[in-house]
C-alpha cells in the first residue's frame, strides 16, 4: 500500500508505482467517486480520445465534437429512459 498526502490546495499525488501501473500521465481524465467510506479513481478515455478512430456519418461532419458527444448523451438519455 502507498501513502500520499493531500496538499493545501486539495491535489493528491498518485504514487508512481500506481501510475506505472495503471499508464496514467499528465492530463488524464479521472473520475472520482465516493463508495461507502472510500475515495475512487477511475481512468476513463474521453470522447475527444477518439478522435481519428471513428467513422463519422455525414450528417455530423459539421458538428463539432462538443456538439456530437452532447447528442450522443443526449440519445443514449432517450435510450434509458425508454427501457
Amino acid at each position: 500500500m502507498s501513502k500520499t498526502k493531500i496538499t493545501r490546495k486539495g491535489q493528491v499525488t498518485i504514487p508512481k508505482e500506481i501510475r506505472d501501473k495503471l499508464s496514467l500521465k499528465e492530463s488524464d481524465n479521472l473520475n472520482v467517486k465516493i463508495i461507502d467510506n472510500f475515495i475512487v479513481m477511475e481512468k476513463f478515455e474521453s470522447f475527444d480520445s477518439l478522435k481519428g478512430s471513428l467513422k463519422i456519418p455525414p450528417k455530423y461532419r459539421k458538428k463539432s465534437w462538443n456538439e456530437i458527444e452532447s447528442i450522443a448523451q443526449t440519445e443514449h438519455a432517450r435510450e434509458v429512459m425508454d427501457e
